[in-house]
């Protein structure tokens, strides 16, 4: 379930103004978000007027991402903005839209699909012909439907397929955020069913089990798009989280509560800038727990690690492996292979989905960066998950062999990926003058 809350809430969207979707990529992460200026370039003038996306009726979901949803749109207002889109998707319920010719016209990809309006439901090849759009259909992408609601079905059932979410998450996930398909409304029902229908069987979801008494919840700060994650003993009740976010202190604590689990420890990847840790507000709470950062991050904690130490929760074990480069006091906390399933590594900021982060400060090297991912994290089996510390683009976790492939960064000479990283002239993330002296302290707020 948690993996879906860090997926995607569609009520309430978000406005172009304040949505990561398309403001953020692998790189300028850290957080820093959306500049002063970016704003005014994604408003789009119509009939000499200026418009948001949200007066054209565009909206963004709150996760990350490249895909936009729009209920009915004029033919002035889809002239106005096709030109940010490399493909459209038309849901309607006869399989034509009258801006496919425009659409077409302007260079956009386009697919018109047999979408129906409730309560008539799609079919099995409706469902397929629409997923088959859109895991190909090139990026950024609009998906349009009678309304923004119906759009945002089409999306949720195309990002549970494609994470490979069972219909038990589904449905929890949908009363949780309480879409309205799921929860108060009283034509739930049969959409509902059709969703669950469409999401992966239980023999397609073999090899992402987890490894046997572990439970293991990713989570989602939207403001940061920064990833927290608990993992608990089944059989002691013991847990660890690692990379909490103040605000999400609340959450955490429930989640934790709602298994029963005790917190032991609270771990930081490194000395964050674009977020304050919660470890701090958590030991407030919850005196018993000791904080986890490198020796090397020069922050104020419990217990200081360095490469080669073990940290131990019930019946588990973490191995810190320091990956500086990013920041001198990287650290990523492997999982070993067990079992037969395959190992963890929780990165933070070092190797993130196809990129990495940043090395221009608090002593970045990308040749150490470099040195430390391809000796040690490339060094690992190939089928070892990755789960990064940010993602800006929808994706929740990675395998070593997919990185050593796709990195469109990490693959490069290491010569170029240090002229690349020296030269990416990024600005500072927005929140680096709170966040690191903060962090520095383990975030504790006086």
């Amino acid at each position: 379930l948690s993996s879906w809350v860090a997926s995607f809430v569609f009520p309430p969207y978000n406005s172009m103004g304040n949505c990561s979707s398309e403001c953020l990529s692998d790189d300028n992460h850290d957080g820093q978000g959306v500049q002063e200026g970016q704003a005014v370039a994604r408003r789009t003038t119509v009939f000499g007027e200026s418009f948001s996306m949200e007066a054209l009726g565009i909206h963004m979901p709150t996760i990350p991402g490249d895909i936009a949803l729009a209920g009915t749109l004029t033919k002035s207002r889809v002239s106005s903005i096709a030109f940010r889109y490399a493909s459209w998707i038309c849901l309607t319920d006869d399989a034509f839209s009258p801006h496919e010719a425009a659409l077409n016209d302007a260079g956009i990809e386009v697919a018109v699909l047999a979408f129906p309006s409730f309560p008539t439901l799609p079919s099995q090849e409706q469902a397929a012909a629409l997923l088959s759009a859109m895991e190909t259909m090139p990026r950024p992408l609009m998906l349009q439907a009678s309304t923004v609601l119906r759009a945002g079905i089409a999306l949720l059932l195309h990002l549970a397929k494609s994470r490979t979410v069972p219909p038990e998450l589904a449905a929890q996930f949908g009363e949780d955020v309480n879409h309205r398909f799921f929860a108060d409304c009283i034509l739930a029902s049969p959409m509902q069913q059709w969703i669950l229908s469409n999401l992966p069987k239980e023999d397609i979801l073999r090899i992402r089990k987890p490894i046997d008494g572990l439970v293991m919840r990713q989570l989602f700060d939207p403001d940061t798009s920064t990833f927290t994650y608990l993992l608990g003993c089944l059989k002691t009740r013991e847990a660890i989280l690692i990379d909490p976010v103040l605000e999400q202190k609340d959450r955490d604590l429930g989640i934790l509560r709602d298994w029963g689990f005790r917190l032991l420890f609270g771990l930081n990847t490194h000395c964050h800038a674009d977020h304050i840790t919660g470890t701090g507000a958590i030991k407030k709470e919850l005196p018993h727990v000791k904080s986890i950062i490198s020796v090397r991050a020069g922050a104020k904690c419990d217990i200081p690690v360095d490469d080669g130490d073990t940290i131990v929760f019930g019946a588990f074990d973490l191995h810190c492996i320091a990956t500086p480069g990013h920041t001198n006091g990287c650290v990523t906390f492997h999982l070993r292979e067990r079992d037969g399933k395959p190992g963890m590594l929780f990165t933070g900021d070092a190797l993130l989905i196809r990129g990495c982060g940043r090395t221009d400060f608090q002593h970045g090297d990308p040749g150490l960066l470099y040195d430390g991912l391809w000796n040690k994290l490339f060094a690992l089996p190939d089928k070892t998950l990755v789960y990064p510390g940010h993602d800006y683009k929808g994706r929740f976790s990675s395998t070593v062999g997919e990185e050593k492939k796709f990195n469109h960064r990490l693959t490069k000479p290491r010569a170029e990926f240090i002229e690349l990283m020296n030269n990416l002239n990024l600005p500072y993330p927005k929140k680096i003058d709170v966040a690191v002296p903060a962090n520095v302290v383990c975030g504790i707020q006086e």
